[in-house]
This record gives C-alpha cells, sequence and structure tokens, in this order.
C-alpha cells in the first residue's frame, strides 16, 4: 500500500501541455522551503491562496477531484472537504452547478516530489496552478502516530554492484550471503557477522546478464542456496558453487516484505521506490492488515536509490541494499522494526 496517491497522469500532462499550446497560463510551481516536514494540510494552503490569486477568477466554481489514492475513502472526503473550506475562507464561492465553471484539483506524485495542482479556464485562457514540495518530508497530521520506529545499521559496503542480500542467522548473527554483479557475471560472498569474506566464487553457470539494470534475488537454504534471475532460476552448494544447475523458470519475484515487532502481533509492509537512480530513496513502513489502516508510515531516508529488501530469520529485521550517491558504493543495511517511537 502506498502512502502517497496521485491524479491520474495522463490529466496532469495533458492539461498541462495543452495550456503550453495556447495562450493560458502556468505559474511556476510554488516550492515551499525545505522544512523538517510538511502536511497535506500545508499544501492545500498554499494551493487555496495560487487559485484564489488567478485573475478575473470569478465564482461560482465547481470542484472536480481526481484521486486514485490508496488513502481509505474517509481521508480523501476530509482532505476535499479541507480544500474546499480554504477556497471559501479566500472568498471564493463553490457550487455543485454544472454549468458553473469547473476547477480541477488533483494530485500527482514523482519519485522524489507531490505535486498538487489546479486548473481552470478563465476568459478563454487555461489557468493552472501548482505547489510541490518534497515527498520525503510528507507527513499526514492527522493520523495518528505509529507504535514502532526504525532502527538502522550500516554491515557491509562496496565498490562493486550489489544485486540482494541474505542473512544466515536471526539478524545476521551467523553473516550474510552477498549477490553482487561483476563483468556481466554473478558471484556470491559468504560474510562472517563482522563483513569479513569467508568465501567467494562465481556463478559462470548462470550465464552472462548483458542489462544496464539487471535484477536477481538469493534465497540460503539449509540444504541448496538459489538465485532466481529473470526466467531461469539457479542452484548452488558452498562445498561446490562451480557445479551449480540452472533450468527455465517461470519468475515469481519476492513479495514486499513485511515485519512483525516484538510487542505486537501485527504486520508492518516495507516499500521503497528505487526507480531513481539521482536521489536518495524513503523506506516506508506502511500497516500491513487491515484493521491497521489509518495508522501513520513510519519513514526512514537512504542515500540512494533502494535497490533490495529482503527480511530476516528474525521476524521484526530485514537487510537492505542501496547504493550511495555521494561515495558511488554499495551498501547493505540491517532494518530492525522496534517498539515504541
Amino acid at each position: 500500500m502506498r502512502l502517497l496517491w496521485s491524479c491520474p497522469l495522463a490529466w496532469c500532462f495533458s492539461a498541462l501541455v495543452s495550456v503550453s499550446l495556447s495562450v493560458g497560463t502556468v505559474l511556476p510551481a510554488a516550492q515551499s522551503p525545505p522544512p523538517e516536514s510538511i502536511s497535506l494540510d500545508d499544501g492545500l494552503h498554499q494551493l487555496a491562496d495560487r487559485v484564489a490569486a488567478i485573475p478575473n477568477l470569478r465564482g461560482p466554481v465547481r470542484l472536480e477531484f481526481f484521486d486514485d489514492a490508496n488513502f481509505e475513502n474517509d481521508s480523501a472526503k476530509e482532505w476535499q472537504d479541507s480544500f474546499r473550506q480554504d477556497l471559501e475562507n479566500r472568498h471564493v464561492s463553490i457550487t455543485e452547478d454544472p454549468a458553473a465553471t469547473s476547477l480541477r484539483i488533483g494530485v500527482a506524485e514523482t519519485p522524489t516530489q507531490l505535486v498538487l495542482s489546479a486548473a481552470t479556464r478563465v476568459a478563454d485562457k487555461d489557468e493552472v496552478r501548482l505547489v510541490t514540495f518534497p515527498r520525503a518530508s510528507f507527513r499526514v497530521a492527522s493520523l495518528p502516530v505509529a507504535p514502532v520506529r526504525l532502527e538502522k545499521q550500516l554491515l557491509y559496503q562496496s565498490a562493486d554492484r550489489i544485486l540482494d542480500v541474505s542473512s544466515l542467522g536471526s539478524g545476521g548473527s551467523s553473516g550474510m550471503v552477498v549477490l553482487t554483479y561483476r563483468n556481466v557475471g554473478l558471484d556470491v560472498l559468504r560474510m562472517d557477522s563482522r563483513g569479513a569474506v569467508q568465501q567467494s566464487a562465481s556463478l559462470a553457470a548462470a550465464g552472462t546478464l548483458l542489462s544496464r539494470d539487471p535484477r536477481a534475488e538469493i534465497s540460503v537454504q539449509s540444504d541448496a542456496n538459489s538465485v532466481i534471475l529473470p526466467a531461469k532460476s539457479c542452484k548452488f552448494t558452498w562445498a561446490a558453487p562451480a557445479d551449480a544447475e540452472c533450468h527455465p523458470a517461470k519468475v515469481a519475484w519476492r513479495e514486499p516484505t513485511v515485519l512483525t515487532p516484538s510487542c505486537g502481533a501485527d504486520g508492518w509492509k516495507l516499500l521503497a521506490d528505487g526507480s531513481d537512480w539521482t536521489t536518495g530513496d524513503l523506506l516506508q513502513v506502511v500497516p500491513d492488515s487491515s484493521t491497521q489502516k489509518g495508522s501513520a508510515a513510519v519513514s526512514s531516508d537512504f542515500p540512494g536509490p533502494i535497490l533490495s529488501i529482503h527480511g530476516d530469520q528474525n521476524p521484526s529485521s530485514a537487510l537492505v541494499v542501496t547504493r550511495n550517491l555521494r561515495t558511488g558504493n554499495y551498501e547493505v543495511y540491517k532494518i530492525t522494526l522496534a517498539c515504541g517511537n
């Protein structure tokens, strides 16, 4: 489940394109100074200010909301009612009359920003107003604080590209296995709990991965280890890694990791974007069970895109792979869902 939501992107972009081709006006997006956090109400207040300042906008206007969010219906209605009240406080009258001027309100998400938009037509000109703020600073003020927190520990870093990692014991107490991509081939590293390499092996049987964005997942079992690749699966043992056996397989990539803190039985899902390699990523922890909908998400910033999340043998921990944009290194973190705020 995503905490953020979006308007249909086709509508957002078509509105901007149509405006750029006409005599309408698109004002630069209002970019707030980077506060520690910003609520949806803050963004709506700014958008209402910009709508009220549109030249020659005379009400009443009819509001149209574009929202295909993952919020509950009550939450969507709450922010829409809040924006409606903001407009009325700024003396913009609102009506349900279908013949009235339409004011279209939408919310769009990019990998790094949340974009609030308002579009209308005044005196044969399209008017669009935008408000943007960093996605990482977004908070939902109306939701209760989650009864859990994230703890983060750097376990390992390397200049080699890390595709995935798997724990050999609870919390990495027995070490971990790291899957790397070098010279269009796969290597596996077995490490102890201090991050020292105990054994390395090349999975030549997996063949070459001629891709700018290779993907692979590793799974560690007591009898054999497996690597999942696009359209194939490979099994190997540490006793004879060169004898790895690969066969065609229908790929079923790992489901989102769900953690359970020691203080409760409810699960919390780990979600990240990882699609933008030019910016830091935000790891979100959101309720997994329906009984928790409405609880706030916990989040943690990372120094680059999150490439892999793998649950640990400890149900409250997971291993996360990211690329540090400042150093260029690939890093492995241990994430623990702890109790308390």
